[in-house]
């Protein structure tokens, strides 16, 4: 069963890196990805119109240092900078087997995100808030029959001062075939604080707590037992200090496996 893991790029599109799956010891996968996002209001002190577009890449890398230890790297490149890459671990503890037909896995995980270029934060086009992230995470997958799966997962983003902490949340329900992959997601993240932006840039953009509720989806295929393609989308529809936003993505993935 070939399975595909999502892209995220930090607002952009939806998640986060860390899904339910392991790719198994010295396999790696590597994916490249591109998306368009565009909003045209603004969740600030009021809603008002907002007119913003991204655009970018991302290159994603999932490796299997044990059969349920990974490492997961990303860089995001942002209308032409880059922005915040990300480091992540990840442990699945053996199965629990609560019925014949189903699984369930415990997956706690860990990682840094951190800015990798000087992007500017004081306009209202930034593509962030150089953000310095400390990010434990708990994930839990249920696993049934024919592949279907559901999966949360929760923590909290410890940010370094000035930029707001904030409390992620989400739910995926996934469907995984031998050439087919697809599911449907939903994410929440709460921020701590309560300013708004009013417009202009007399605020300070890295001190904006950003609160946010998106839903989103992918599709994967697998050309071959090596390469697959995916498209993807996702949209915000509500929040604080960030835009009503819809994206589309699409990419490819390849297969690598070190083994002797």
């Amino acid at each position: 069963m070939l399975i595909f893991f999502l892209l995220n790029l930090i607002e952009v599109s939806a998640q986060g890196p860390l899904d339910g799956f392991f790719k198994g010891k010295k396999n790696l996968d590597v994916a490249l990805s591109g998306f368009y996002q565009h909003s045209e209001k603004y969740f600030g002190a009021t809603t008002f119109n907002y007119q913003r577009t991204l655009s970018g890449a991302s290159i994603f890398g999932e490796y299997g240092v044990l059969d349920n230890l990974d490492i997961v790297a990303t860089v995001p490149l942002i209308n032409g900078k880059f922005q915040d890459a990300g480091i992540y671990f990840k442990y699945g503890i053996p199965f629990n087997r609560s019925a014949k037909e189903r699984r369930i896995r415990i997956i706690p995980a860990a990682g840094i995100s951190f800015p990798v270029s000087d992007y500017e934060t004081q306009t209202g086009q930034s593509i962030g808030q150089k953000a310095v992230l400390i990010q434990p995470k708990l994930l839990v997958q249920m696993n049934f029959n024919h592949g279907i799966f559901v999966q949360a997962q929760s923590g909290y983003n410890y940010a370094i001062s000035p930029v707001i902490s904030s409390v992620p949340f989400s739910v995926k329900f996934g469907w995984a075939g031998n050439r087919w992959y697809t599911d449907l997601w939903y994410d929440l993240q709460h921020s701590f604080g309560d300013e708004l932006w009013i417009g202009g840039v007399s605020q300070d953009f890295r001190t904006l707590p950003v609160s946010s509720q998106k839903m989103g989806g992918v599709i994967f295929y697998a050309l071959k037992p090596k390469w697959g393609v995916f498209v993807n989308g996702s949209y915000i529809f509500t929040g604080s200090n960030i835009g009503n936003a819809w994206s589309v993505g699409a990419g490819v993935v390849y297969k690598m496996s070190f083994k002797k």
